[in-house]
């Protein structure tokens, strides 16, 4: 569960990537294809005595980490004992822990969830370019996007220095835990690694996310994210200044 929840943290980039009306139709597409590719697995597994798949949304998953190895660049390399690894290292490990929790169904849900990833990839009957109607989308931002979405985060009312203490105080340790999740998730770099100015992949990738973001203005959000193609998004998302807004998939 720990694994994938720390998986599902960060593949949010993937949304921000897409895009919401993407992303939809990207679960969607996955959940699809994994059913199938789980029934065909029962199947023809079944004289091999695999009768049973696990639980959860192993094939979803799986399926976005596989757009998370295609599209998301590397970010830095570091090495131990002399084995040279990328930051992409601590989910990979994450989820060969949740393709292994459940041998041999999980690791056969896994390979569905990968399958299906690599199909949506490839655009195999035009999956990728699929999206939901348009009033199917307004009917889900209707109903369903109330259920769904968070409240505005609450400003504090402390009106003297030391009620504003006492509030950051309190809140110290609710911060230190979202940044220890941050460096198991993103895969923060660790103490001894090289940081690496920002390649042509990472500016080109942004710019593909900002169409309109000028080269110049996709360096200068990577270098205030320390090369972090999460963070310079965001970046650009908080300051649109900085760059136009990102236009609907």
């Amino acid at each position: 569960m720990l694994s994938g929840g720390l998986i599902i943290y960060h593949l949010r980039i993937i949304e921000r990537l897409f895009g919401p009306a993407k992303y939809v139709a990207f679960i969607f597409v996955s959940a699809v294809l994994c059913t199938l590719l789980n029934i065909a697995v029962l199947v023809s597994g079944s004289a091999l005595g695999l009768n049973i798949l696990p639980a959860g949304p192993y094939g979803i998953l799986f399926s976005a980490l596989y757009q998370f190895y295609t599209l998301i660049p590397v970010m830095y390399e570091f090495k131990i004992l002399g084995i040279a690894f990328t930051d992409k290292i601590f989910m990979y490990a994450f989820a060969g822990q949740l393709a292994l929790s459940h041998l041999p169904g999980s690791l056969a849900s896994a390979a569905c969830g990968l399958l299906a990833g690599a199909i949506y990839r490839s655009d195999f009957a035009g999956t990728r370019r699929w999206r939901f109607p348009k009033s199917v989308m307004r009917l889900a931002e209707r109903f369903l996007l109330p259920l769904f979405s968070s409240s505005p985060a609450i400003r504090s009312t402390a009106t003297t220095f030391e009620s504003r203490s006492q509030t950051r105080t309190s809140d110290r340790p609710a911060q230190a835990m979202r940044e220890y999740l941050d460096v198991l998730s993103t895969g923060g770099a660790p103490q001894g690694g090289t940081p690496q100015p920002p390649s042509e992949e990472q500016v080109a990738t942004l710019q593909a996310i900002f169409t309109s973001a000028t080269r110049e203005q996709a360096i200068e959000a990577l270098n205030s994210a320390n090369n972090n193609l999460e963070g310079a998004v965001q970046f650009l998302l908080d300051n649109p200044s900085s760059a136009p807004p990102v236009p609907p998939s």
